[in-house]
């Protein structure tokens, strides 16, 4: 199982990637637990995540929430248009890529 999180602000325009991300997983017959949640609340999961995905509004944490990491754990910032546009299927794709480039 694979756990995955969307981090953001308050954690609200996340939802609706997560949803689709679930979907876009399903569809795969990848087995991820996939959640969304501000910032603020990331200290709860920080230990158990594969795949840290940041919202591009908190582009700018990206190198805190590095260091915070372990190696093996896959962080990205989700690109504006992606993110605008909630393509799952190409954020998907990046996480499977930048999976396969930690193992």
């Amino acid at each position: 199982m694979m756990n995955i999180v969307l981090l953001c602000n308050a954690g609200m325009s996340t939802g609706i990637l997560q949803m689709k991300l679930e979907e876009e997983a399903k569809k795969r017959k990848i087995q991820a637990n996939i959640m969304a949640m501000p910032m603020t609340e990331f200290d709860e999961v920080r230990q158990t995540v594969d795949v840290v995905l940041l919202a591009p509004q908190i582009r700018f944490a990206e190198k805190e929430v590095r260091k915070t990491l372990p190696d093996k754990v896959f962080l990205m910032v989700i690109a504006s248009q992606d993110f605008g546009m909630m393509n799952a299927e190409k954020v998907m794709n990046q996480i499977q890529q930048g999976l396969s480039k930690k193992h």
